[in-house]
């Protein structure tokens, strides 16, 4: 049986080395997803200060952020959102939504209560990348532990069968 872990980061670095520590660890590999408004992507990095001809690519364009570790969707709109990056198997669902559903709808489909799938919506709004990692019960909190560990908050554990998170360390 499936779980849901989901997190929230302060940036790119940490979600990454987190990921790659879950995806080293083979405690989940195609079911990991990220979302962050477009906005927010380079937050934390000093692109600002580097010229565009110094680069080997343009900044603005270059949006592959998550090249080599997770597959991402072109940057696309969501109601409550706006513009926002998303990576791994969330992306196909938040693109391919009826009209005027957003983040918290396709929380609710991976079992989280609606007041915390708006809180999540609310932190990705505020410029927070959001993580959520699908793998099985046996290694759940191992995924949760290496969340927290790369600086994670807000860690959940959720199963589509209860209507209340279950939570990472006891």
């Amino acid at each position: 049986m499936l779980k849901t872990a989901v997190a929230i980061f302060k940036g790119p670095q940490q979600t990454k080395e987190a990921i790659e520590e879950i995806q080293g660890e083979s405690l989940a590999n195609s079911k990991i997803s990220v979302v962050v408004r477009k906005e927010y992507l380079h937050q934390g990095e000093f692109r600002e200060e580097i010229a565009n001809e110094l680069a080997y690519y343009p900044s603005e364009i270059n949006l592959d952020k998550f090249n080599a570790w997770l597959v991402q969707a072109p940057p696309f709109i969501i109601p409550n959102l706006g513009e926002v990056v998303a990576a791994g198997p969330i992306a196909s669902q938040l693109m391919h939504q009826p009209k005027g559903r957003g983040l918290t709808e396709v929380l609710l489909s991976y079992g989280l209560s609606e007041i915390r799938a708006r809180h999540y919506e609310h932190e990705v709004r505020t410029g927070h990348w959001f993580v959520l990692i699908q793998t099985d019960h046996e290694k759940i909190n191992s995924v949760c532990n290496t969340l927290g560990n790369f600086g994670g908050r807000d860690i959940e554990k959720w199963n589509k069968e209860l209507d209340h998170p279950t939570y990472p360390k006891a």
